[in-house]
Order: structure tokens, then sequence, then C-alpha cells
């Protein structure tokens, strides 16, 4: 059951949330039955520290909590606990299979949305799973559309794909991962984020390259890395939506966004206004300088967020969690996990990433599957 489960978690990651939750329940069900001993991993106290930060923000907060389906926001985290746990009941071989089920899933996320780039088709609508067809123009390349894979956005696949690309891709250049095959899935899925055409994304891309040449030390990758970045910049709307990373003008939503955020930090600088409450709390400030500005979410950075929300107190406990997270990869020498947390680090400079469930299973699942696995130089040391 537990092996079953965690198999069909990491193939769904990248396609579905439901199939990866399932999936997931399945796993967990398995492990009640045959828990692991010791119950212990090294980010318990982490996230334990962070979430119970976030319960006290919403108990002391001035607006009251929130909803409870945003208050618990953070209990993707579940995901790192039972593939971590659920691995060590099963054989070592396991870690690598799950690199092949997740890139099974990736693979076929990625053709997906190669195919949506050049025909706008939404498989599942066709499927009658979704009342309405999703598709978004592609930005710059009339007549196209943006990658969505089998989700609603291009950025929730654009940013599910980066962080499971730069884990695949870690794993095969440091040998946990030994199947040369699924270098085919990081082709397609770099094909594939390309014409998703979300910077942020690019921006994880190139962060976590950088994190697996300077663990790999090899060349010929720094190489074959500048051919992939040349190939992109031939499409005109790839290389526009790039180039538009460092314009202020099309940047000028997010720099109402961030001070917006920086006001409503200036007047609850202490506790915050609750883990889970900007979307209710930020019109109030957004109405004041333009009522008609639309994005009314999260202000698009992951720590004026979290300062906004849980104060100092809380953004201290997140940076523990990812700083402790980030020294456990290291320590087991895990490019692919410190490639994934880089991607996921450096997107969400510019993205709510905490606050979507779908790319934070994503990051625990690299995390954990990161952690678990075996290199030849880790096993060497």
């Amino acid at each position: 059951m537990i092996a079953v489960g965690l198999a069909g978690h990491a193939f769904f990651v990248p396609i579905s949330i439901a199939g990866m939750q399932i999936a997931l329940g399945v796993a967990l069900a398995g492990l009640l039955l045959d828990l692991p001993r010791p119950l212990r991993t090294p980010l318990d106290i982490p996230i334990a520290a962070f979430v119970l930060v976030c319960i006290v923000s919403d108990l002391i907060s001035p607006f009251g909590p929130p909803p409870l389906a945003f208050a618990t926001l953070w209990r993707s985290v579940i995901g790192y606990f039972v593939v971590t746990h659920g691995l060590r009941k099963l054989p070592d071989e396991w870690p690598g299979k799950l690199f092949a089920f997740a890139a099974a899933g990736l693979a076929i996320a990625s053709i997906v949305g190669l195919v949506q780039y050049r025909t706008g088709v939404d498989l599942v609508h066709l499927a009658h799973l979704r009342e309405r067809q999703a598709l978004v123009a592609a930005p710059g390349v009339p007549g196209r559309y943006g990658a969505m894979g089998f989700f609603i956005s291009r950025l929730t696949f654009g940013h599910i794909a980066t962080i499971l690309t730069a884990l695949i891709a870690g794993g095969l250049v440091a040998g946990a991962v030994r199947l040369k095959v699924l270098w085919v899935t990081v082709g397609l899925a770099l094909c594939a984020v390309a014409v998703t055409f979300d910077r942020g994304a690019y921006f994880g891309l190139a962060a976590a390259a950088l994190v697996i040449v300077l663990l790999s030390r090899r060349r010929l990758l720094v190489l074959a890395l500048l051919v992939v970045a040349l190939l992109a910049s031939l499409n005109p709307g790839v290389r526009g939506r790039f180039q538009s990373s460092f314009s202020a003008s099309g940047n000028s939503d997010r720099v109402f966004i961030w001070a917006r955020a920086k006001e409503i930090i200036r007047d609850h600088p202490l506790r915050g206004i609750g883990f889970g409450n900007y979307p209710r709390v930020c019109g109030e400030y957004y109405d004041r300088v333009d009522k008609t500005f639309p994005m009314r979410t999260w202000a698009h950075n992951l720590a004026l967020s979290t300062l906004a929300e849980t104060g100092p107190l809380g953004l201290l406990a997140l940076l523990w969690l990812f700083g402790s997270a980030a020294l456990l990869l290291w320590r087991k020498r895990s490019a692919g996990g410190l490639a994934a947390l880089a991607a996921f680090l450096a997107i969400a400079q510019a993205h709510d990433l905490l606050y979507d469930n779908k790319v934070m299973y994503a990051l625990w699942l690299a995390v954990a599957l990161g952690a678990s696995a075996k290199s030849p130089r880790a096993t060497a040391r």
C-alpha cells in the first residue's frame, strides 16, 4: 500500500492535485498500519515551529482567523513526512523508482503542454472533467497559447515542472538516478517550461542550473546549458518575456503590490495580520491607490507575504525551515534536492508559491526524495 501510494503521488504531482492527494492518502494509510521506527526526521522541529507561528498569528490577529482552508495552507508539508517515512519502509531502490514515476508524469504533462502551445486544446475539458476550457494566449506570439499541462494555470504548471526538472536533472548528474532515458523527460520539460512564458520559472531554472554546475563541476554541462538557453531565445515570445523581467514598465503590477505589502507591514510590524489573511486585508490598501487593480491575492514575494501575515517571528521560522532543508540536502550531497529548492526560492521572489499547494507538494516531494536518494559521492563520503 505504501509503495502504490508513493508511486501514485510522484506520478500525479505534475498532473493532478486530486490524484496526488488521493495517492498520498493511500500511502499514509499504509504508514499508519506499519509506522517506522524511529518516527523522526531532521525537519520535525523547524516545520513544527513554522506551523505553530502560523496558528498563533491567526489566534492573535486583529482581523480574526481566515477561513479554515486558508488558515491551513501549510498542510502540504504532510507530503514531506509521508514520502520520507514511506521510503524508510521500502527497499533501497525505491527513491530511484519514485524519480522515474515523477519523470513519467512530468513527461506526459510536458507533451500535453507542448501540444497546447500549438493548438490551445484542453484535454481535461475535452474529457468533460472541467466545465470550461482553460487557455491563455501566449504573450508576444500571436496564434499560440501558454502551456498549462493538466492545470488551469500556466504558472502553476511552469513552477511544478521547474522544480521537478531541477530534481531529476540534478539526480542524473550526481548519479543518484541511473536511468539515462530520463534525460528525455528533462528535455521535454525544458521545452514545455519555455512555452509557459513564465518568467519566474526561467529564473528558477537558471538558479537550479547554477547549483547543479557548482556541485558537479562539469564544463560540458555548462556548454549544454548555454546551448539550451540559446535555442530558447530563438522564440520571440520567450525572448520577450525574459527581457521584460528587467523592465520597470513590464513589472508595474508587482511594484504596486510590493508597495502595498510594505504598507501592511508598516501598520502591523510585530504580530502581522494572521497567516492566510492577506487576501482579506489587502483590498483596503489597494483601494486607497487604485480601486480597479485586479490581483488581490498575496504579495508576490515569499518574504513580504510571510512578514505581513506572521511578523518577524514567522519570517525567522520560515528561514529556519528552508535553511534546515538546505543543510539536510547539502549533507546528503543531493544535487537534485538542492537544485529544486534553489528553483523554488528563485521563483518565490515574484510568486506566492507558499500558498499554492500544488506547487508545495512538488517541493516537499523533491526535498524528501533528495534527502532519501543515495548518490555515489554521498556513499563514498
